[in-house]
């Protein structure tokens, strides 16, 4: 597990096995370490001084003995923020290629509960702070969430970091099953209308309409600017329409 963690700091298996074995020892020395860690000696003597390098280990001696410890692993969030940085550098330049790329409507399909979580985790990757979203709900009040609670909540919170607004067009079960909440705007479609309980959610955010079919755990997302900001009209004219009929 701290070996998968470590490389995704950017630690290759070497210095993760290095470190990891100094972590767990006051001190080793070179034998020791090869001798434990079944790596060659010509490999060590070209790993350890970029470890000491970059304050991942450190040499102490002991009489004319030398020996390997490891630094405080906080040294670590270094590397964090190295990667950070990295992203922030790099996420634009893709992201212009990728929009670059796809001028024509893109229209995707999923068959799987995780798509429904990376619907929800995409709304919060792509909208900036106070975005609105926009969202047709009608759940039924038989079907249990698709969403593990855990990730419900992770989704939740980082929603609220981000102060993400949103306007639901949703059925009265639902909305009574909500806390009123100033950052969400909901209209319920009248009972003597329709019980509008198809198990179906719809949701419209920046360039994307996503459609999430409860029943069989399917999702579709049309990726176009134009869907999009179609169906964001007639979403703010139903709603607007809904206000002042008083639902």
């Amino acid at each position: 597990m701290y070996t998968k963690f470590l490389k995704k700091l950017w630690l290759s298996q070497v210095e993760s096995d290095i470190y990891l074995l100094l972590l767990n020892n006051s001190k080793k020395n070179i034998s020791q370490i090869s001798a434990e860690t079944w790596i060659n000696r010509p490999k060590l003597y070209k790993t350890l001084p970029y470890m000491e390098e970059m304050w991942l280990i450190s040499v102490i001696l002991v009489g004319e003995r030398k020996f390997y410890i490891a630094e405080n692993p906080k040294i670590l969030s270094n590397y964090f923020e190295n990667i950070k940085e990295d992203f922030d550098i790099f996420l634009p330049k893709i992201e212009n290629i990728y929009s670059n790329n796809f001028k024509k409507p893109i229209f995707k399909n999923s068959k799987w509960k995780k798509a429904i979580r990376n619907i929800f985790l995409d709304i919060w990757n792509i909208l900036d702070t106070w975005d609105i979203f926009y969202r047709y709900s009608s759940r039924n009040n038989k079907e249990k969430s698709s969403i593990p609670r855990n990730e419900y909540l992770k989704y939740k919170k980082i929603r609220n970091e981000k102060k993400l607004e949103r306007m639901v067009i949703t059925n009265e079960y639902l909305n009574n099953l909500k806390t009123p909440n100033s950052a969400k705007q909901v209209v319920v479609i009248p009972k003597n209308y329709d019980i509008f309980e198809d198990n179906i959610t719809k949701i419209i955010y920046a360039n994307k309409v996503a459609i999430i079919d409860y029943n069989t755990d399917e999702c579709f997302i049309i990726e176009s600017i134009i869907f999009a900001t179609f169906e964001r009209k007639l979403f703010k004219l139903l709603f607007k329409l809904m206000q002042k009929a008083g639902h």
